[in-house]
Parts: C-alpha cells; structure tokens; sequence
C-alpha cells in the first residue's frame, strides 16, 4: 500500500511539472507569434500559433484545461512584462 501511495505522488509531480513546462512553452509561443504578427511575419506566426495550439489541445482533450490554463496565463503575462521592460 505503501508503495503505491508514493508511487502516486511521484506521478502526480512529474505530470505537474510536464504541465508546467507545457504551459511555459506553449505560452512562449503565443507571445512570439504575436510579435511575428507585429513584424508582418504572418507565415512565421501562423507556424508558431499552431505549434501553441497543439500542446494546449493535448490538455483540453485529456479534460485537464483548466489547470493548464492557469499556468499558460501566468507565464503567459509574466513574460509579456519581462518583454515591456
């Protein structure tokens, strides 16, 4: 029982660092694809939004969106101010 018990958690962090690192990534993305749309990269931006998009379907469709979008929005706007400076 034991085992299982700390099996479970070590799941439980190493998926929530998967999504963590997702959300980063995927919200990296989106930022880069909105500064190509500035740049009239519309190509580039398009590529880069749908690179975005993929890993935010992979947690919409495993029912796991909300989660993943609290982290997406808080990287999401923590680098768009990094980027103001």
């Amino acid at each position: 029982m034991k085992y299982i018990i700390f099996g479970a958690i070590i799941l439980m962090i190493v998926s929530c660092n998967s999504m963590k690192s997702d959300a980063k990534k995927a919200a990296s993305l989106v930022n880069k694809s909105i500064e190509q749309s500035h740049d009239l990269e519309f190509k580039k931006a398009e590529k880069t939004y749908l690179k975005a998009q993929d890993i935010i379907n992979k947690y919409v469709e495993k029912g796991k969106a909300d989660e993943f979008f609290e982290h997406f929005a808080s990287y999401r706007d923590k680098e768009k101010k990094q980027n103001a400076k």
